[in-house]
């Protein structure tokens, strides 16, 4: 071996536990960020469709004011799978946690429980709740 390769070699060694342990006795953070908004669904053009996304809009739980609701994550809104309404909690099956999300969101008046969509909470939501409920899921 010549001493090109055994200084190269030497450096290597010497830097591998700084590579591998990175900076001594710092703060680690990984940051929080995100890239908001920007791409589209269904753009036409002759007998082309596009749709595309960028960015992941904050995925989370619904955000809702007086009727309007917004979900945030990849294309939140388009969902293959049938709609179940009284599965609230979104885990797919129905069970008493169904019922506890509908009598939380009916005692808050949140827009979720207007189960007849006319802006009041009264028997009426309560009845459809217990409808959708004993229809069960698809």
């Amino acid at each position: 071996m010549n001493r090109l390769s055994i200084a190269v070699a030497g450096i290597s060694l010497a830097t591998l536990p700084v590579l591998a342990g990175g900076p001594a006795g710092g703060v680690f953070s990984i940051p929080w960020s995100t890239i908001d908004g920007g791409g589209t669904l269904n753009a036409t053009g002759g007998s082309y469709t596009l749709s595309g996304t960028i960015g992941q809009p904050d995925a989370g739980s619904p955000m809702t004011g007086g009727s309007f609701s917004l979900t945030g994550g990849f294309w939140a809104g388009v969902n293959s799978a049938p709609p179940c309404p009284a599965d609230l909690n979104g885990d797919g099956s129905l069970n008493f946690l169904d019922v506890s999300a509908f009598l939380g969101a009916f005692g808050a008046m949140d827009p979720i429980a207007d189960f007849q969509p006319d802006g009041s909470f009264n028997f009426l939501d309560v009845s459809a709740f217990l409808a959708a409920f004993g229809a069960g899921c698809p």
